[in-house]
């Protein structure tokens, strides 16, 4: 008898016993980005600004103010940039003007103009009633991370991640994101700037070289920063 026949009933054997093996039961194990999710939510930027009866422009705080409320809408703004002026208080001629202000303001730090929408809102009894000026945000929250020094690490006889496994990195992109509704939907993209794609194609069709010219400081330069 070959003494090599018993090796090989023995691996034959084993093949057969792992082609009978079960696939794992349950759905597939979700990914960290699923098992700890982002919680993004709207909310809303406000900024009231005081009008007197007697003003007919803005003062130093107000425009410091409307600098950084500007910023914050070019920045994270969504939607329109709603100013509400008061209507039937004491103030409301001021306001009129004032809000003119506020909206000129606006546009010299960057909002466009059609994307602040004027409304009113009642003022009756108010002497001082504010210009109030919103739009919309989003916020994001981080997920819960179990501790480590709850879970078991060493025995995880199922071969999966462990509950936290992931979750660090989710909170960490939660605080970091610039702007949490990029979490939601990706940003319109800016039309592309064909004009130097056209001047290449231009100098292509005309046998001319395409590359940019370049002067002898900037040959300088290019070799110091290789050497």
């Amino acid at each position: 008898m070959n003494p090599r026949l018993p090796l090989l009933f023995v691996s034959l054997a084993a093949l057969g016993a792992c082609a009978t093996a079960k696939p794992p039961e349950g759905p597939p194990v979700a990914s960290g980005a699923d098992r700890h999710r982002i919680d993004v939510e709207a909310a809303g930027a406000r900024l009231d600004i005081p009008v007197a009866r007697d003003d007919v422009d803005l003062n130093d705080g107000a425009r410091n103010a409307l600098d950084a409320f500007a910023s914050s809408y070019l920045r994270a703004g969504h939607g329109a940039l709603i100013m509400s002026a008061p209507s039937g208080g004491d103030n409301a001629d001021a306001a009129a003007l004032v809000a003119q202000q506020t909206r000129l303001a606006l546009v010299d730090r960057g909002v466009p103009y059609a994307a602040i929408a004027g409304s009113s809102y009642d003022a009756s009894g108010q002497a001082n009633a504010p210009i109030v000026l919103r739009f919309t945000t989003y916020e994001a929250r981080a997920p819960h991370c179990q501790p480590i020094y709850e879970q078991d690490l060493a025995h995880q006889s199922n071969n999966q991640p462990w509950p936290s496994f992931g979750c660090a990195t989710q909170a960490n992109l939660a605080a970091l994101v610039e702007d949490p509704h990029d979490l939601l939907a990706p940003r319109n993209e800016d039309p592309r700037d064909g004009g130097r794609r056209e001047t290449v194609f231009t100098a292509y069709r005309a046998g001319q070289a395409t590359s940019a010219q370049r002067t002898d400081d900037e040959r300088a330069a290019i070799s110091d920063a290789v050497h």
